[in-house]
């Protein structure tokens, strides 16, 4: 048997807080959606992590949610993807490199408001060589117009939306009104920071996306839904079986109905 790559295990010891799926009991191991990069791939998200370590450009998702990702969109070849929140790049990547090992073009619409985020962003797809499958563009994820441009982009409507943008009760209420329409008939969206932990990164304290989450479902008759972790108050303390105590929610359109 061939020893196992170092790659993520070396993190297994990093003491910075984002690190914190790599320092629990057991996770020194290399998850899938870091094993399958190809050497180039994983010199590239190296290099994305020391130059956001020195930076301080943290706010990314960790292993369980873009693991969660992964098995969706390799497990069930999806191709057109929105993601609303870019942050600094780091899920954009790696969605871009699953995307690229199907062979999908104009595939990922990653959308956010600050310019800055965009253009670091951007550099690293460059550098990564994903520029032909995932698009940058700064704008407010509440705004209409962006639906046309995810639209365009992709030329068919999103299999699949990622909600991890500003975490805020009346955004991510107006963000569900506008996006859950453009999603395609039997897709899903997928919203990152739903447990009543995270619901503290709303700083206007209106609930943040915990809130707009449970408005969302209960006002929305066919719309399937799951939460994880809904009910975790920190991130201290056992972990349960999905490990990031931030949540995650899954809101399923359902499909056009069966045809005799």
């Amino acid at each position: 048997m061939n020893e196992q790559p170092l790659r993520s295990r070396r993190w297994t010891k990093a003491e910075s807080p984002r690190y914190w799926w790599h320092r629990l009991p057991g996770m020194d191991y290399v998850p899938p959606v870091y094993g399958e990069l190809t050497d180039e791939e994983w010199r590239v998200l190296e290099e994305w992590y020391g130059a956001t370590d020195g930076s301080q450009m943290i706010g990314e998702c960790a292993v369980p949610l873009i693991s969660l990702l992964h098995g969706f969109i390799m497990g069930n070849r999806v191709e057109r993807i929105v993601q609303l929140g870019t942050c600094a790049g780091y899920s954009a990547l790696l969605l871009g490199w699953m995307l690229r090992r199907l062979a999908a073009e104009h595939a990922l619409f990653s959308l956010d408001i600050d310019e800055q985020m965009c253009a670091i962003s951007r550099r690293w797809i460059g550098r990564a060589g994903l520029s032909d499958v995932v698009e940058i563009a700064r704008g407010d994820s509440t705004a209409a117009e962006t639906v046309v441009l995810a639209r365009r982009y992709l030329g068919v409507p999103p299999d699949l939306i990622l909600i991890d943008s500003s975490h805020q009760y009346h955004d991510t209420a107006a963000e569900l009104a506008l996006w859950y329409p453009a999603l395609a008939s039997g897709g899903l969206i997928v919203l990152h920071d739903v447990s009543a932990f995270a619901a503290g990164f709303d700083v206007t304290g209106a609930g943040g996306v915990r809130r707009a989450f449970e408005e969302w479902r209960r006002k929305t008759p066919g719309c399937e839904s799951i939460l994880l972790n809904g009910e975790a108050s920190s991130m201290e303390g056992p972990r349960a079986f999905y490990k990031d105590a931030c949540g995650v929610a899954l809101l399923h359109k359902p499909g056009l109905p069966a045809t005799g």
